[in-house]
C-alpha cells in the first residue's frame, strides 16, 4: 500500500511571494489576485472580529475593505515574511490611529471654516466633473454583480440588506466589493492620467 502526502495549502508567507511579483505580466497579476483572495478567506473573519471591538459598528465594514486595500497596495514591498496575521492588525492597527487623527484635524478644520461648503472654485468642479465621469465608465467595465454592488454601497445600503437582497453570503459581498473598489481605483487612476 502507498502512502500519499497530504495535500499542504501554501503558508501566507508563500501566498504573499506570489502576490509580490503581480506587476510582471498579465498572468502574475491574475495569480496574485487569486493568492489574494486566498489570504482574504483565511483572515477576514478574525479581522472583522478584531475591527469590531476597535470602531463604531457602522464603520466596520468601511475599515475592514480599507485595511485590505492597504494590504493589497504594500503587501509587495512591505511584507518580509513572519506571521501575517500580525503584519495584517498592525496595518489595522495603524490605520485606525490614522482615521481618528484625521477625524480629529477635520473637525477642527471644520470648526475654524467659516467659508459656505457649497461653494465650489471653478477648477475644483472641472477636476470632481472629470473624475465622476472616468468612475461612472469603470463602473460600466465592471460586471453587473460588482456593479450593483458598488452603487448600492455608494447609496448607503449596508451590507446585510445587500447580502438578502442579492441573496450573496457575506463573506463574497466583502470580497466582491472589495476587488471592485480596486478594480475601480485602478481604472480611475489610468483613466485621469
Amino acid at each position: 500500500m502507498s502512502s500519499v502526502s497530504p495535500r499542504t495549502e501554501p503558508t501566507d508567507e508563500q501566498l504573499a511571494a506570489v502576490i509580490a511579483t503581480r506587476e510582471n505580466s498579465e498572468s502574475q497579476w491574475q495569480a496574485a489576485q487569486q493568492q489574494f483572495e486566498v489570504l482574504y478567506a483565511r483572515h477576514s473573519g478574525k479581522l472583522l472580529a478584531f475591527l469590531a471591538g476597535r470602531v463604531r459598528r457602522s464603520d466596520v465594514d468601511d475599515v475592514h475593505q480599507a485595511v485590505w486595500e492597504r494590504v493589497w497596495q504594500h503587501l509587495p514591498g512591505r511584507f518580509s515574511g513572519g506571521n501575517f496575521r500580525a503584519w495584517l492588525h498592525q496595518i489595522a492597527r495603524n490605520y485606525i490611529i490614522d482615521r481618528s487623527r484625521r477625524r480629529t484635524t477635520d473637525q477642527l478644520e471644520d470648526e475654524a471654516r467659516f467659508d459656505d461648503p457649497r461653494t465650489t472654485r471653478p477648477d475644483e468642479a472641472l477636476v470632481e466633473s472629470e473624475r465622476m465621469q472616468a468612475l461612472e465608465g469603470c463602473l460600466r467595465k465592471l460586471d453587473e454583480l460588482s456593479a450593483t454592488l458598488v452603487r448600492a454601497r455608494l447609496g448607503g445600503e449596508d451590507y446585510d440588506t445587500l447580502c438578502e437582497r442579492l441573496d450573496l453570503a457575506s463573506a463574497r459581498a466583502h470580497k466582491l466589493f472589495h476587488q471592485a473598489k480596486v478594480q475601480l481605483s485602478n481604472c480611475v487612476k489610468r483613466a485621469l492620467e
